[in-house]
């Protein structure tokens, strides 16, 4: 959307400057042409600012406005080199509510998901994002859900407007080691069996997704590429855990994601 604004407003400069001025000298035409390129990104800043606030206030199920986010994060994810790869898309339902555990490493893995899985899917954040603007909108934007970490009774709260959501047929991605706690490794190192409540309160499958190559976006250049591979795991249903705790819950699914990166590493 950015390079078609920027594009078209270009053209209409390079015309407009063609037209009119051509009895003129030529740096009058590159001034033209600078001009439509300025017109053009200020065209899709604020078509982009107009859309997030309307976006942060429609239905996140919305089939059109997860259209038009998915491309766009995957023409920003053109723009910066980053290339996401994935197997196991056949194990996520297109009609069941389901809740994703994923590694955590960059602030793109939930963008990464979003991008490969071909349904509309909410996902849960640290509140501090909400916290100012334009961040707030685009999480509301994208249907996500604030997780307060720092006040318990307020986190209880939160899980339980998560877990309604997925009851009512919304799937949820999460995080469960409660942030980005280590890029040395691609592997879960950190387990907050809590996370577990969401899936397990609301009787949904869990689907185990491990991600590679995130871990090293904070450190490329701008042009430089990398690629993210993402393994969606077989899903596990309310049946197999419906007898265990979250903890061991937490504990199996931590053990699955890391034995698949341990296996794509090996490769």
């Amino acid at each position: 959307m950015f390079f078609l604004g920027m594009l078209f407003t270009l053209w209409i400069g390079v015309s407009l400057g063609l037209t009119f001025l051509t009895h003129m000298y030529e740096y009058w035409i590159i001034l033209w042409v600078f001009l439509g390129l300025i017109a053009g990104i200020i065209f899709d800043i604020l078509f982009a600012l107009i859309f997030i606030e309307i976006g942060a206030r429609t239905n996140p199920k919305s089939k059109f406005k997860v259209f038009v986010l998915r491309n766009a994060l995957k023409l920003a994810f053109m723009f910066y080199h980053i290339h996401v790869t994935s197997e196991g898309l056949e194990n996520v339902p297109y009609n069941t509510p389901f809740v994703m555990y994923c590694n955590h490493k960059s602030m793109m893995d939930p963008a990464a998901i979003y991008i490969e899985i071909n349904r509309i899917v909410s996902a849960i954040g640290k509140k501090s994002l909400w916290g100012f603007w334009p961040m707030n909108h685009i999480c509301k934007c994208f249907g996500a859900l604030p997780m307060d970490r720092d006040n318990d009774r307020q986190a209880v709260k939160d899980m339980l407007v998560a877990i309604k959501a997925v009851k009512e047929g919304m799937p949820m991605i999460i995080f469960p080691e409660g942030g980005i706690k280590s890029r040395d490794v691609e592997e879960m190192v950190s387990l907050r069996a809590g996370a577990y409540k969401l899936a397990m309160k609301a009787e949904a499958p869990i689907i185990p997704v491990a991600i590679m190559g995130s871990s090293e976006i904070a450190k490329k250049k701008r042009y430089q590429r990398k690629d993210i591979h993402i393994i969606f795991h077989k899903m596990i249903t309310k049946e197999e855990y419906q007898d265990k705790n979250t903890t061991e819950v937490g504990t199996f699914v931590e053990s699955l994601i890391n034995e698949d990166i341990r296996k794509y590493e090996d490769k």
